[in-house]
Formats: structure tokens, C-alpha cells, sequence
């Protein structure tokens, strides 16, 4: 299969990192900075190929456009006509702002998140009415090396991509806060940040297995009278709730106004 990439950011080039991996499928590259598609080509191997626009367009069985919001409406405006699915992966624009520039073919919306790169992803999917069942199972099938893959109506689109595309950073930055706070009591950086990413791992496999909701297993840690508690009641009396709603609206807004 070919499968082109136009914009090889941080998302699109870890899922041609991924897609190429095993050398059965054929990578088609193009980005507006030549020298970031050679070094990605590098990466991937001899069946990476650097191609223009019309290039990648018109040989791709499958064709991942990554470019920045404010850059659509001038690919689009050049775009040739597809030969194959598209796939867009730009925030905030819909499939009816997209599929006017198709000529019929297949668009598929995702919105995949940083860990795609490790095969541990999480990515929202939306397929236009152009496609069919076969046709879906087919497209989840080639990404399903990148992770987990849910369908979901458009309109959960933007939302849940706040949570799974964003919020990974949100998380990061609380770990990193968490080693900080390691240091302050006695640990090195690299012991906290060791110990802080160990304890995420199983937490968040406790969660997906056990069945019962992250509030109750924070609860179920949480002695009367204990230690964990005094330090919960901090972050509760800090408005951890809230900072969390605040931030993950602000997100949800600004990717209102990218385009």
C-alpha cells in the first residue's frame, strides 16, 4: 500500500514512523521544510520517498494530510484530485469544510495523541458517508499498530480530542510537578521521575482492568486519617477540579479559532 503524508510534524511523522515500520507499505513524504522530510526519510527506511504535492496526492492509496489549521485553505486550494482515502488530521475543521476540494473521495477525520508514537496511542475517528463498513474495518485495521482507535460521532470530535490530543501534555506537566516535589523531599530527578512514571503505569492499568471509577480508587487509597488524604485535601482545597475544567476549556476554545 501507499500511503503519503502531507505535513510530517511531530503527529504525521510518528505515524509514518509507525505505518513504515515494518517496510510492506510504501511512504510518501512532503513538507513545506525539505530538510524535516529527509530526516524523517532517514528514520523510516528505503521504502521512504520524498515527494510534492502532486506527487503524494496522486499516488497515495491513503493520503494523511497534518498541516497546521491556518494552513489548510491554501493546500486545499492546490490540492489535485485524490486517488485514494484521505485522511485529515487538522483540528477544528470539519468534514463539510473539507470534502468541496475531495472530488468524492473517502475523508476520513482522526485525531490521534503523542503516544501513537510507541504504539500506545489513543485516536478519535470519523468517517464521511462515502465510506462503507469493509472500507472502515480496513482503514482501523492499518492503524491499529498505532494503538487504540474509537469511532465517534463529529460533533464528540473536538471535545474528546481536548482530552485524548491535548491532555497528554496536561499529564506530563503533572508528572514532571510530581518528580519536582520528589526532589524537594529527598529524591534525585531521575529517581522521582523513575518512581512518579512506574506509579502512572500501574494506576492507569488498575483503572482500565478493575472496572470501578478513578474517583474510587482514589478514595479506596485514601485512609481516614491517613497521609494520602491530607495530601488529596491540598489539591482539592487548591481547586484541582476546577483548574483541570478551566484548562481543558481554554483548550477546547482556542481550537475553536486555529483556522
Amino acid at each position: 500500500m501507499v500511503i503519503g503524508f502531507i505535513g510530517t510534524g511531530h503527529m504525521g511523522g510518528s505515524l509514518a514512523l509507525i505505518l513504515g515500520k515494518d517496510g510492506t507499505n510504501e511512504i510518501l513524504l512532503c513538507n513545506r521544510s525539505k530538510a524535516k522530510a529527509e530526516a524523517l526519510q532517514k528514520k523510516i527506511g528505503s521504502n521512504a520517498k520524498i515527494e510534492n504535492i502532486e506527487g503524494v496526492v496522486q499516488k497515495s492509496d491513503v493520503l494523511f494530510i497534518g498541516v497546521k489549521p491556518v494552513d489548510l485553505d491554501d493546500l486545499l486550494n492546490v490540492l489535485p484530485s485524490p486517488k485514494g482515502i484521505v485522511v485529515s488530521m487538522v483540528a477544528g475543521v470539519s468534514i463539510a469544510e473539507i470534502e468541496p476540494f475531495l472530488d468524492g473521495a473517502p475523508l476520513v477525520r482522526i485525531l490521534p495523541n503523542t503516544p501513537v508514537a510507541v504504539g500506545k496511542g489513543l485516536t478519535l475517528v470519523t468517517f464521511d458517508d462515502f465510506f462503507y463498513e469493509e472500507s472502515k474495518k480496513k482503514f482501523m485495521d492499518l492503524l491499529a499498530p498505532t494503538g487504540r482507535l474509537i469511532e465517534v460521532e463529529e460533533e464528540k470530535l473536538n471535545p474528546g480530542g481536548v482530552l485524548t490530543g491535548s491532555a497528554p501534555a496536561y499529564l506530563d506537566y503533572f508528572i514532571d510537578a510530581l518528580a519536582e516535589a520528589g526532589v524537594a523531599i529527598g529524591l534525585s530527578k531521575e529517581e522521582a521521575t523513575e518512581y512518579v512514571l512506574g506509579m502512572c503505569e500501574g494506576a492507569v492499568a488498575l483503572a482500565l482492568e478493575s472496572g470501578e471509577s478513578p474517583r474510587k480508587l482514589g478514595e479506596a487509597v485514601c485512609s481516614p486519617g491517613g497521609s494520602t488524604i491530607e495530601g488529596v485535601n491540598v489539591l482539592l482545597k487548591r481547586g484541582l477540579y476546577d483548574t483541570v475544567s478551566d484548562a481543558v476549556n481554554a483548550t477546547f476554545e482556542k481550537n475553536k479559532k486555529m483556522r
